[in-house]
């Protein structure tokens, strides 16, 4: 994941800090629009705007109510209150 980095962008969670070789080159990949909207087009995925790195944690939590995905900056701002 050259262009974004490993670390999660929302909370900065590297797999490999907290797991060593076991996590290392490991993040999971963020659509910023869910692609269970995509049903059906054909859409052009540019990474630089729609993928990001983020953990299984944060990734989860974004996408925990369908019916309510969070953006990347609404999810900041929950793990900012927690902090």
């Amino acid at each position: 994941m050259d262009l974004h980095g490993l670390n999660c962008v929302v909370c900065n969670f590297n797999f490999e800090e907290a797991y060593g070789e076991r996590g290392k080159d490991f993040i999971e990949v963020h659509h910023v629009k869910p692609l269970s909207t995509l049903e059906g087009e054909e859409v052009r995925i540019d990474p630089a705007v729609d993928l990001f790195p983020v953990c299984a944690n944060c990734h989860k939590m974004i996408l925990r109510r369908y019916d309510d995905v969070l953006s990347l900056e609404q999810m900041k701002k929950v793990v900012r209150v927690r902090h």
